[in-house]
């Protein structure tokens, strides 16, 4: 029994988690020191590895194994996925650049248009 419920915690572990950084990059606050996440993605692992060590049946080698890998996936694309920061980005207040771009009906759009007049650009990543 004890190898079932190392299992779940371990796939509890992973979504609840999940749910926080998907929290996170919804509003826009992936935190720099992401060790809190790595550290539950690290315990999620171990958790389903025990549990799969042992002999946790069905009931807990399914959630054991999802656990596990998920949670191996997370830690993997976190260590590969850093991104940098060049020295020419645009800084918060900052003056845009001038570009074109196609927007979602396939027109061209220039930033020129958009000057004198306060804009958010939004560029979203999902770091996993």
């Amino acid at each position: 029994m004890t190898d079932v419920l190392l299992g779940w915690a371990s796939l509890i572990i992973v979504v609840v988690s999940l749910r926080s950084w998907i929290d996170k990059i919804k509003h826009v606050g992936i935190p720099t020191n992401r060790s809190s996440f790595i550290a539950a993605w690290s315990a999620a692992a171990a958790l389903g590895v025990a549990a799969l060590t042992g002999e946790p049946g069905w009931l807990g080698g399914v959630p054991a194994g999802l656990g596990a890998f998920a949670s191996g996936f997370f830690l993997l694309t976190v260590a590969i996925g850093g991104q940098k920061v060049g020295d020419e980005a645009i800084r918060p207040g900052a003056t845009i650049p001038a570009f074109t771009a196609t927007n979602e009906h396939g027109e061209t759009f220039d930033s020129a248009n958009l000057a004198g007049h306060p804009v958010l650009i939004k560029f979203f990543r999902g770091h996993w």
